[in-house]
């Protein structure tokens, strides 16, 4: 009696790859949740980031260190020239700001009178980011994580801007597509 009582104690084999199986399972549902959850994150922090460019942008724009464009133009200042409290210039991503990252004043004179309106472009080393977009319509779906000048026929990135050129200037429709809102004449570029 007690020899079959021994033998008792012990799993068997497959009851062993039963569980290593199940955990397999539960570890691959996980890692593959909790990447999702890190992607929106990096990009709900890229997005971030590029509204708090703007906001310096703003700050220096209001307080005369800008010269203001004209009607119907537009001013490109690029990011590594604006200084942000945290003093880091690198993406979520962990990658530098690319030369194709922008903030565009535009002076839209559709009222009449000087209104002006904020477009963002970002880009990192890695090439994550976005193209040219209203910084009021940005949201996380406009991240583009590895290649975001390579977004075909209809992409809104724009490689670099020189002075007396023509930018393009879109509005976002929905959560990660483009309307294209007009265009303006670049008064300057503002570079560092």
């Amino acid at each position: 009696m007690k020899k079959l009582l021994k033998n008792k104690k012990g799993f068997t084999l497959i009851e062993l790859l039963a569980v290593i199986i199940i955990l397999a399972i539960l570890m691959t549902l996980a890692i593959t949740a909790m990447s999702g959850y890190i992607r929106n994150a990096r990009k709900d922090t890229f997005r971030t980031t590029a509204l708090q460019y703007a906001n310096a942008a703003r700050l220096s724009f209001v307080n005369g260190d800008y010269d203001l464009p004209g009607r119907g133009e537009c001013l490109v200042i690029e990011t590594n020239t604006i200084a942000l409290e945290s003093g880091s210039h690198e993406s979520s991503f962990g990658q530098a700001f690319s030369d194709n990252s922008y903030i565009i004043i535009y002076n839209d004179t559709t009222s009449g009178q000087d209104k002006y309106e904020y477009y963002i472009q970002m880009e990192d080393a890695q090439h994550n980011g976005f193209g040219v977009i209203l910084e009021s319509d940005l949201n996380r779906d406009h991240v583009i994580e590895k290649d975001v000048a390579s977004g075909g026929s209809s992409s809104n990135f724009q490689g670099s801007l020189a002075k007396g050129g023509t930018l393009k200037l879109y509005k976002g429709q929905g959560t990660s597509s483009y309307t294209q809102d007009g265009t303006c004449r670049i008064s300057d570029v503002i570079k560092g």
